[in-house]
Formats: C-alpha cells, sequence, structure tokens
C-alpha cells in the first residue's frame, strides 16, 4: 500500500482564499446601508409636487390608476390603449409578480417630469421619451392635484 503525499501550500492558499472571501463578504454586509436611499431625494433639483400612485390590473386587462394615499381614482387605461404607460411600468417592475404596483411621480421646480419605482430604486425622466408620452403622465399628476 502506497502512501499519497499531499503537499501543504495548494491547501493553504485554497484556505487563504476562502478565509479572505468570507472575511470580504462579512466587511460588505456590515457597511452596506440600512435602506436604499431615495433617488428622487438626491435629484439636484427641488420638488414642486408629488404624488404617489398604484396601477392596478383589472381582470378584463385594463389598468386602474389610482392615488396611493386615499384610493381616488385617476384614470381607468382600457385594454388594448396605453401602451406607453403599460410598457413604461412592465419596464420598471420587472419580475413583481402582484397586481398592485406603487410609484412616486414627481415634477421639480424646472418643469423635469420623473418616475420613481420605490421596490427597484429606479427613477426614469419622461421627458426622454417625447413630448406626448411625458404628456401621458403629467395628466395623472394634474388629475391628482385636482382631485380632492
Amino acid at each position: 500500500m502506497s502512501a499519497i503525499h499531499v503537499r501543504p501550500a495548494p491547501l493553504l492558499a485554497m484556505g487563504a482564499l476562502a478565509l479572505s472571501s468570507l472575511l470580504l463578504v462579512a466587511w460588505y454586509r456590515l457597511n452596506l446601508p440600512s435602506a436604499p436611499p431615495d433617488p428622487v431625494s438626491q435629484i439636484s433639483q427641488r420638488i414642486a409636487t408629488q404624488v404617489d400612485l398604484l396601477f392596478v390590473d383589472l381582470p378584463d386587462g385594463g389598468v386602474l390608476v389610482q392615488r396611493a394615499g386615499d384610493g381616488t381614482v385617476l384614470a381607468q387605461i382600457q385594454m388594448g390603449e396605453g401602451g406607453f404607460v403599460r410598457a413604461t411600468l412592465r419596464s420598471l417592475i420587472r419580475e413583481q409578480p402582484n397586481t398592485r404596483h406603487h410609484f412616486r411621480l414627481a415634477m421639480t421646480e424646472q418643469g423635469q417630469l420623473l418616475l420613481w419605482h420605490p421596490i427597484s430604486g429606479r427613477v426614469l425622466d419622461l421627458k426622454a421619451y417625447g413630448p406626448s408620452n411625458r404628456q401621458v403622465f403629467l395628466e395623472f399628476l394634474h388629475a391628482s392635484e385636482s382631485t380632492p
């Protein structure tokens, strides 16, 4: 029977690599912020007005737009309509399977219209999508201001 000869250097190197990986992960977890920052609050321009909105998928394929605070219905998008709104929301929510989606719509003092998804932390400047597409979300903001 022959003896197996193992060199200690490769084993020590693998152990050091595993230990350094664990220490790096522990350091990162301890220094990780407790909550992701609110991207809207980090915008250099001041927010003039904002509203929290709920977009609710309806059984018939429509989408109900509600003010999050009190549930006031601001708009209803019928099935087959509102393609830009649907595409924009789906690009932000991606893998959240629920049928109620919370967003914040904010207008800065300089007129920049921002759509923020709190769960993903993504913020879209709606100016980039053209004036007619921006106008759709601007109407939600105006409807929330005019509805008591």
